[in-house]
């Protein structure tokens, strides 16, 4: 992508992407105490959601699945529904357990207009580890932490793009 100055790409790519890596490690740090309580093992893959979810944030501010009240809602719907149907986990296999979890959480984040794609593996970890409630609050809590952190730092980037013929 063709940049017209140096500080457009300091402001408009490098700087969300270090926003990234920070908001993570401030995740992390908050949760820490928290994650070694709750979900000693799953705590992995629900990072892994949330860099994915601060990557669409800070790198694709513009992105439909990238508005804070879409990220939020959709982390608090796949908890939901991923620790409904861990419950089912005793009854049958796992593997029918994660089909009808994804089933029924693509078909409600698409139903309720909270299309954000990370949160697809939110459910997941409550298939696989069969947490419990006190799980959603720590991914409540994450998702808090990186909306609030996507606010207060949104302001340090994304020049006005200053079209004209040789912007690409």
């Amino acid at each position: 992508m063709y940049y017209k100055n140096h500080e457009e790409f300091i402001r408009n790519k490098m700087i969300p992407a270090l926003f990234v890596g920070i908001t993570i490690a401030i995740t992390i740090f908050l949760l820490h105490y928290f994650y070694n309580l709750v979900i000693p093992i799953a705590r992995f893959i629900i990072f892994g959601s949330f860099a994915s979810s601060a990557f669409l944030l800070f790198m694709e501010p513009e992105n439909k699945s990238s508005k804070l009240m879409t990220f939020i809602r959709s982390y608090i719907i796949a908890g939901i529904i991923g620790l409904i149907v861990s419950l089912l986990t005793y009854y049958i296999n796992i593997y029918y357990s994660v089909t009808i979890v994804e089933f029924i959480l693509a078909l409600a984040l698409v139903s309720l207009r909270a299309e954000h794609p990370p949160a697809m593996g939110i459910d997941l970890v409550y298939v696989i580890e069969k947490l419990n409630i006190y799980s959603i609050i720590f991914v409540v809590l994450g998702a808090l932490i990186i909306a609030s952190l996507d606010k207060i730092l949104e302001k340090f980037v994304y020049i006005e793009r200053r079209f004209d013929k040789n912007y690409k």
